[in-house]
């Protein structure tokens, strides 16, 4: 029982790995290819991958026709919406400070887990939740302690943060239906196909530039193998076990691994105000997954 539990803990560290560093491998592939191209590409790279795996290894679970409508909401909220509207705000802001504004997710997801699927959070839940929101905050001021960022890229990010939070409470539900990499794999080919008329669409009045394919090949299979693929299964499979409130609240170490690979590529500087940001997003999360003696683990 303990050993699982470490299990569903690891699964999401490590999707917020990947998530951390997305930021990172996204703006690299911005230089080449503008944010609809690249999110299309990078849910067909996920999509190849997916699909030769299950396959494969026969781990394919047939979807039922009456549950289709379920994954075509969850796509809709998440890779579609979401993408579009983190796409285009990475692009009017920096990786780190993009990926500060997604970790707004834990503070929504309560109130939506709350009112839609009636989960209990006890009081170092909360206490947690804030902790880590106000290190957030921490990790996005600069050295005069300014918040500089573009307003429309914040507008384009808060889309994504609201957008992520449908996702939770319809990938709540498929949790209990499939299994993660079913999941994901569904997600990914209804996404990819909504990306489809917008991709023709976007390309015509902005043409990405091809030509310097060998400058974002690496990062782009990174994002669909990584980030679109293998994060999103563990992020189901942790989400499975905890629940949308204790699961999003990992949601807070985005922003720190995306500032650590910031600094270790020589993307963004690790001031003073980021290491005390990081600590503090830290403990906030601990706190957060702390249960009462006398709960059950009945999920784990």
């Amino acid at each position: 029982m303990k050993n699982k539990s470490y299990i569903v803990h690891l699964a999401g560290i490590v999707a917020m790995i990947f998530w951390g560093m997305s930021f990172v491998w996204s703006t690299q592939v911005y230089q080449n290819l503008n944010p609809t191209a690249t999110i299309f590409l990078r849910l067909v790279v996920a999509t190849i991958f997916f699909t030769a795996i299950l396959f494969t290894f026969h781990l394919n679970e047939k979807v039922k026709k009456e549950h289709l409508k379920l994954f075509a909401l969850a796509a809709m909220f998440e890779p579609f919406l979401y993408f579009i509207f983190e796409g285009y705000g990475l692009k009017n802001t920096s990786p780190i400070i993009g990926s500060g504004i997604i970790a707004m997710i834990p503070l929504v997801t309560p109130i939506a887990a709350r009112i839609f699927l009636k989960e209990r959070l006890t009081p170092m839940n909360i206490v947690g939740f804030i902790i880590s929101f106000v290190g957030v905050i921490v990790l996005l001021l600069n050295k005069n302690l300014e918040f500089a960022a573009s307003p429309k890229g914040i507008l384009f990010l808060c889309g994504a943060v609201l957008v992520a939070v449908g996702y939770s409470i319809a990938l709540i539900r498929l949790t209990k239906l499939y299994k993660p990499l079913t999941i994901t794999w569904m997600q990914n080919i209804v996404g990819m196909i909504y990306f489809i008329p917008l991709t023709i669409i976007m390309e015509r009045f902005e043409p990405s530039n091809f030509s310097n394919v060998g400058g974002y090949i690496v990062p782009l299979i990174c994002l669909g193998v990584f980030c679109s693929a293998l994060a999103y299964a563990l992020w189901a499979f942790a989400f499975s076990k905890l629940g949308a409130s204790r699961a999003n609240v990992y949601s807070n170490l985005i922003p720190v691994f995306t500032a650590i690979f910031s600094y270790l590529l020589a993307i963004e500087a690790l001031t003073v105000n980021k290491i005390i940001g990081i600590i503090v997003v830290v403990a906030g999360l601990i706190l957060s997954q702390i249960k009462p003696k006398n709960s059950t683990a009945a999920n784990m």
